[in-house]
């Protein structure tokens, strides 16, 4: 799962950082986990996020216990630069 981790993080963060909570990675991290469960869709993507949060926050170690919303989830996944995640993907 490191390995993972380390490939997300080299993915580049197209938002502003003044207001962003939560880092590409970790939000990139519960979409993958949460498609690989089964959730489809932004609702229940977030759903998955927000029933997992306290085992997701203390697994990865995250000051902030806190996940991202569905809206979260919905702006990273419309904003995302698919090529670099692709290419991320194929290593």
């Amino acid at each position: 799962m490191s390995i993972l981790i380390d490939l997300l993080k080299q993915v580049k963060d197209f938002r502003r950082p003044q207001g962003t909570r939560h880092p590409l990675w970790f939000i990139l991290l519960i979409i993958i986990l949460g498609l690989m469960n089964g959730h489809r869709g932004y609702r229940a993507l977030g759903d998955f996020a927000k029933f997992n949060r306290s085992s997701l926050t203390k697994y990865y170690s995250l000051a902030q216990k806190r996940v991202p919303s569905y809206s979260t989830i919905r702006r990273v996944m419309e904003g995302i630069n698919t090529a670099c995640l692709i290419a991320i993907f194929n290593q």
